[in-house]
């Protein structure tokens, strides 16, 4: 490693192992880290192929442009840090792939100063320490994901994302990339058991998605005819890490919205997108 890409790292919180198969990275973060909540909500919508998670892994394949890869990370609580083992087909690539593995982890967050923020906010709210954005790996992925997702349940939209990806996902090793714009909007989607209305929103999205003009910023795909705000916001808060959604009209918020007393959402800004993930936990414990 050059000096130059020795302080890039060590900015970026990375320090390298060698002696083991592929690169082994481990990407550090500030504590406390509510690893449970996160494992949990990313093992409900795990994609079978795409992605696996178990008690302290979870990992995916991926692309970056023109580069294809996985990665596995493990927690580390002791260090504070994961255990990222990356595999990807362009070494160029491995700035880039790292900085997303960090923001699909949140591993940049200062959840103290979020939380204390919250508690001033919503005095009410019983908070969960160490909650982080559940993130998925791309703007155009999380657009699909809340696509499919609208007016049904996690297990159904799940399942919907499987047979997308079984049926146009590029195969990698043993599975498969999540799928292209271009193949998503080439296809017509008749595997998919869903109202033609909404497959016409999916390949009406990856068109636009692949001629380059929808653009990575997901509060702004609501001129395009069949994404409104809910599926918009939910984009952003997975696909990009915006540290400032309010989920409004999502079931399981509304379900736990009690918990607020009379507190406006708003005074949660600009961390609005974690109190979601606090009103999620407690809708969690209440339905066991």
């Amino acid at each position: 490693m050059t000096d130059e890409n020795a302080t890039t790292a060590a900015a970026e919180g990375v320090h390298r192992h060698a002696g083991e198969a592929g690169e082994a990275l481990t990407l550090s973060y500030r504590p406390p880290y509510a690893w449970p909540a996160l494992r949990d909500f990313l093992a409900g919508r795990a994609i079978d192929g795409l992605e696996w998670v178990d008690e302290a892994h979870y990992g995916r394949t991926f692309r970056w442009g023109q580069a294809r890869g996985h990665f596995t990370a493990e927690h580390r609580p002791e260090h504070h840090a994961f255990r990222v083992w990356l595999a990807l087909d362009a070494p160029s690539a491995q700035a880039p792939v790292v900085r997303r593995i960090r923001r699909l982890l949140d591993l940049d967050a200062d959840t103290a100063t979020v939380e204390a923020h919250l508690a001033r906010a919503v005095p009410t709210l019983a908070l969960t320490e160490g909650l982080r954005l559940p993130g998925t790996w791309s703007p155009f992925e999380a657009g699909v994901r809340a696509i499919l997702g609208q007016q049904i349940s996690v297990t159904a939209a799940r399942r919907l994302v499987e047979t997308l990806v079984t049926n146009l996902g590029e195969p990698l090793g043993g599975r498969r990339c999540f799928p292209t714009p271009e193949a998503i909007a080439a296809s017509d989607l008749a595997f998919l058991g869903m109202p033609g209305s909404r497959r016409a929103t999916l390949r009406r999205f990856a068109a636009w998605y692949a001629a380059g003009e929808a653009g990575d910023e997901p509060l702004a795909w609501t001129t395009l005819k069949g994404i409104g705000p809910w599926t918009a916001r939910y984009a952003a808060l997975r696909g990009t890490g915006h540290p400032d959604i309010w989920l409004a009209g999502d079931a399981a918020v509304r379900r736990a919205l009690p918990h607020l007393g009379d507190t406006d959402p708003a005074a949660a800004a600009p961390w609005r997108s974690y109190l979601p993930l606090q009103l999620w936990c407690h809708d969690t414990l209440s339905r066991t």
